[in-house]
């Protein structure tokens, strides 16, 4: 009887996490859907700062609209954001993380952790992204056949996958103890 209590405990637990997590994302996506440039200074300005010290670019802040280099004609703005990504990256680490909740305090570290990777992640891909949008303005011969519009979108859509992958794997990896960065002694 004890038993099927707490078999009955641990799955009203983990639906509410799930509950959680997915309030959670809708809250992101509400807060996007909301916000503007000024906003979401909290992940423009560290994307642009990556991004410029990538490409050896200044960015500044621009009231209302994101972040400008004029002498590229580059504006990093709330399109720009990366925010999408930080979305699906927090959706699938909380899935893939999953069986690590066991209980409130273990569900909490998943739900934080995942939220602090994914934003991290974000950044990192978005400020890739960008490098890449800009070395294609300045070299319009390498996607002749596309429009500036179709190149960034179509880099948007490769780098985005790509790191959702890489992501991915290195999560896979961290669960099962061999992350790259241990090294065996």
């Amino acid at each position: 009887m004890a038993a099927g209590l707490a078999e009955s405990f641990a799955v009203k637990g983990k639906l509410l996490w799930i509950a959680i997590v997915l309030l959670t994302i809708w809250a992101m996506k509400r807060y996007y859907a909301d916000a503007g440039a000024d906003d979401l200074w909290w992940i423009l300005s560290p994307t642009a700062r990556l991004a410029g010290g990538t490409a050896g670019v200044w960015f500044a802040a621009e009231p209302g609209a994101g972040y400008l280099s004029r002498g590229h004609m580059f504006l990093i703005e709330k399109s720009c954001a990366g925010l999408n990504f930080m979305i699906a990256a927090f959706a699938m680490l909380a899935f893939v993380c999953r069986r690590r909740v066991t209980g409130f305090s273990s569900g909490a570290l998943v739900l934080a952790g995942s939220l602090l990777t994914a934003y991290a992640a974000a950044i990192v891909v978005n400020a890739t992204r960008i490098t890449i949008a800009m070395w294609l303005q300045a070299h319009p011969f390498a996607a002749a056949r596309l429009t500036p519009a179709q190149g960034h979108r179509l880099a948007g859509i490769v780098v985005y996958f790509a790191g959702l992958v890489l992501l991915h794997e290195l999560v896979l990896r961290w669960q099962r103890g061999a992350v790259p960065w241990r090294r065996s002694v």
